[in-house]
């Protein structure tokens, strides 16, 4: 066995997740992550590379979709509601 070369770093950055503002960047993470998965699960396998403009345009209705949907679990405010 041996200790990872950033040992050291990786120690750091464990401590720093314990803090306050280490716990804040963290749940501040796990949702961007969180609609990442979001996004990947709904867009499914990649294509391959020569397929370029419809991989975009299929990231972008996949990210349009997604936004959709957190916009729909937004509670109402000011008297305005979402049409169904």
């Amino acid at each position: 066995m041996s200790i990872h070369p950033d040992e050291k770093l990786l120690a750091e950055l464990r401590q720093r997740q314990q803090t306050p503002a280490g716990r804040a960047k963290l749940r501040e993470r796990v949702q961007v992550e969180h609609a990442l998965a979001h996004v990947g699960h709904w867009q499914g396998r990649p294509r391959p590379l020569p397929r370029h403009r419809k991989n975009l345009f299929d990231l972008r209705r996949v990210a349009v979709v997604h936004n959709l949907h957190v916009i729909a679990r937004q509670p109402a405010t000011d008297g305005y509601q979402l049409a169904t």
